[in-house]
Formats: structure tokens, C-alpha cells, sequence
């Protein structure tokens, strides 16, 4: 068997559909149907990855509970939603709670697939980081790999797996890193060179909502990216 997954759907003929897809692929699946359930479940024991509706049953916002209880128990779990609520703030509420990411249904089982073993391999590359090499500290910022957390001034910046991929890879690089280095360091086959400048673009904002003169991730033209405050 491969790595556990939780559905937590209330609509059981998408959440059969769902499990027998990633069955077939060797996974364990548990099925859950509402809030309490897939509380009381993970109270006992934590699955590898989490897909989470929003809405379960009359429970409107049951899936974004179910979401804050599994990032008070582990920040480093994936969750995605997958749901049918595509408003934007619902989105970035569902960001903010500590998802890894937010997909509006119908999803392709192939998408879905892609999405759930980049995040495996995300999760696989932080736990294989020794411990005196999961902090990086500038004198303002500060991140720790293992965690999977960005601090800038003292401040937490909650950045998604992909974002924070990006950002490690910039420091990491020293000098300038190109786009295409930065697609390989997501390790997702979904992500396109436009979507790392996306990436960029929403990274940055996140450092200036806590510091309005942020400027340290710099643009190299026709190139790539580089980390530098002077």
C-alpha cells in the first residue's frame, strides 16, 4: 500500500468515485462524510493527506473546521479542497486555514492525481532535511524548511507548499535562478513558467502586507529571479 488519504465528502457517489481512483493507484482511502467523523477519526490518527469539501451536509462551513483542527495538529499534512464554492475569498480563507491547495470541482481524476504526488514529494523532500539545516536566517527573515514556515521580521508569512518551494529555491540559488530551475523545484508537472511569475507576484505581496518596502526578491529579465536586499 502506498501513503493514506482521507476523503471527507458528503455526496457519497463523488466520494465513492474518488476512492476507487486513488485505490486503483495503491492507496489507502478513508471515506468520512461529515465534520464530527472526520474529527473523531483523525483524533485517533493523522492520514498523509486530507481532501476536504467545504460544505457537508447541512454543516456549511464544516470542511474549513475540519481544515483548522488538522493545521493545529500538523502544519506539514496536506489538504486539499475540492469543492464546488469558487469564490475567491472562499478560496483564500481556505488558504489562510492552512490547505495546501484549493481546486473547484469537477477535477479531473489525472489532475488530482498530478496534484497529490507533487504534494508527496514536497512533504517527502522537507522530512528528509536534517534538523541543523532546516533553518535559513537573513536578518530579517527567517524559514525553516521541516516546518514549512516564513517568518519576515518577526512576522509569519503563510505561504502555500508551491510558494514556499519558490522562495527556498531563491535563497538557495545565491545568485540569479532562472524560471525553469524554479518549475523543477516545485516538482509539479502541472506548473508552467507564466505560473512561476504568478507565484512570484502573490509571494510578494504576502512580504509587503507586513512590510510596505519589501523588495528583496528582485527581477532578472528575460532570466529569472534573485534574492537580494541591498
Amino acid at each position: 500500500m502506498k501513503q493514506t488519504i482521507a476523503i471527507v465528502e458528503d455526496d457519497a457517489q463523488q466520494r465513492h468515485y474518488y476512492a476507487e481512483a486513488l485505490r486503483a493507484q495503491q492507496y489507502n482511502v478513508i471515506e468520512l462524510d461529515c465534520r464530527q467523523s472526520a474529527i473523531d477519526t483523525f483524533s485517533v490518527r493523522l492520514p498523509d493527506l486530507v481532501i476536504l469539501d467545504i460544505a457537508l451536509n447541512a454543516d456549511v462551513g464544516g470542511g474549513y473546521e475540519v481544515c483548522r483542527y488538522l493545521n493545529e495538529r500538523d502544519k506539514s499534512l496536506p489538504v486539499i479542497f475540492l469543492t464546488s464554492r469558487g469564490d475567491e475569498l472562499d478560496k483564500i480563507y481556505g488558504l489562510q486555514l492552512g490547505a495546501w491547495d484549493y481546486q473547484i470541482k469537477p477535477v479531473s481524476m489525472e489532475f488530482l492525481l498530478v496534484r497529490i504526488e507533487s504534494f508527496f514529494n514536497i512533504k517527502q523532500r522537507t522530512s528528509n532535511i536534517n534538523t541543523d539545516e532546516a533553518d535559513k536566517e537573513t536578518s530579517d527573515l527567517r524559514i525553516n524548511k521541516k516546518s514549512m514556515q516564513c517568518f519576515w521580521k518577526g512576522e509569519e508569512i503563510r505561504l502555500t507548499p508551491t510558494e514556499f518551494s519558490i522562495l527556498s529555491a531563491i535563497l538557495e540559488a545565491g545568485e540569479a535562478i532562472s524560471v525553469d530551475e524554479l518549475v523543477r523545484a516545485t516538482r509539479q508537472g502541472v506548473v508552467e513558467d507564466n505560473t512561476i511569475n504568478t507565484h512570484i507576484l502573490h509571494i510578494r505581496k504576502k512580504f509587503k502586507n507586513i512590510d510596505a518596502g519589501f523588495c528583496c526578491i528582485q527581477t532578472r529579465y528575460g532570466f529569472g529571479y534573485q534574492w537580494s536586499c541591498e
